[in-house]
């Protein structure tokens, strides 16, 4: 039942199918008291309703059913706090490893302290979307060239003829968005873009956000505006609707992640491409090395995104 080696495949396949007539189940507890080993993972993402962590989940649990690795999902809001009991909590369960894309509060502070203390019991914990900058090199991580990809919009923008371009963040705490800032500032400085004051969506209640960033397309005077998450680009184009506008003719839109609602937009968004799967297919695969007590140093996977062109930007060049 066990797949053990020294016992033929014919064998296994008897033992199986009596096992299947009798309803014989593997008795959990006694399996978790033999190997040490739970068989479960816990993985922690910040908002499930963001379609990134969504895809993300897909991916890895690509990997981790053929493994026959249970997944025990929390969502931390991000809140710092709550994803601490959290992880308290997955830690008394008896996980096999962490899966946790962090939390930060406004200090940007988040719990890197609390997972080195997991990590020192034994506990592998891979870091996904957000790492904490210089201070994660002790933990695997998966993700994106968040300051390229932007880069790259602006690179397109500036071919486009825009000059003026401003920037919306999701939440201006966290890693990918402040690598997706320093990627806006880097891309004003050298192709001579005139940079725009910034808005940030972190400290503002979600009856307030459209008013605010109807207020923010419409006075800051620019021609094209970066919405770094799926959630911000949706406001967008509800705001420039309320305002009378239209896509691209009176101010162009690029956004990220590329979900199948993007091509029912009108005009169909021009948008960051995040091989969200293959984040959480990495991510799995690296846990579960270090679950089999891999010794190899910690690894940083970065994968490139791609920019998928449609009509949400005007050719302004001309």
């Amino acid at each position: 039942m066990n797949d053990q080696p020294g016992i033929s495949e014919e064998t296994k396949i008897r033992v199986r199918e009596k096992a299947a007539e009798l309803g014989y189940v593997v008795f959990h507890h006694a399996r978790v008291l033999r190997t040490q080993k739970t068989s479960t993972v816990g993985i922690i993402v910040p908002d499930i309703r963001n379609p990134f962590f969504l895809d993300f989940l897909y991916g890895v649990e690509r990997i981790l059913f053929p493994r026959e690795y249970k997944i025990l999902l929390s969502m931390s809001d991000e809140n710092v706090e709550k994803e601490k009991q959290y992880l308290r909590w997955l830690v008394e369960h008896g996980i096999d490893g962490i899966l946790v894309s962090p939390s930060f509060d406004k200090n940007g502070k988040g719990n890197l302290r609390f997972l080195m203390k997991i990590r020192a019991l034994g506990i592998p914990v891979v870091l996904y979307d957000r790492v904490y900058e210089e201070k994660s090199r002790g933990f695997d991580s998966v993700t994106i060239d968040n300051f390229g990809a932007v880069f790259d919009i602006m690179k397109y923008l500036s071919l486009k003829g825009h000059r003026d371009v401003g920037m919306i963040l999701a939440n201006g705490k966290i890693y990918t968005m402040r690598k997706r800032y320093e990627g806006y500032l880097e891309g004003c400085r050298s192709l001579k873009i005139n940079c725009k004051d910034v808005m940030d969506l972190s400290d503002i209640f979600d009856h307030q956000e459209f008013k605010r960033v109807c207020s923010y397309l419409s006075n800051e005077k620019m021609s094209a505006v970066i919405a770094t998450s799926h959630f911000v680009t949706k406001e967008v184009y509800k705001c420039v609707k309320f305002l009378g506008w239209k896509i691209p003719e009176d101010i162009s839109v690029v956004g990220f992640d590329d979900i199948d609602e993007n091509e029912l937009f009108d005009p169909p968004v021009t948008v960051i491409k995040q091989p969200v799967s293959l984040i959480g297919k990495a991510a799995a695969t690296l846990l579960l090395e270090r679950i089999d007590k891999s010794n190899s140093p910690p690894q940083s996977v970065v994968f490139k995104a791609e920019l998928v062109k449609r009509k949400s930007v005007k050719d302004i060049s001309k």
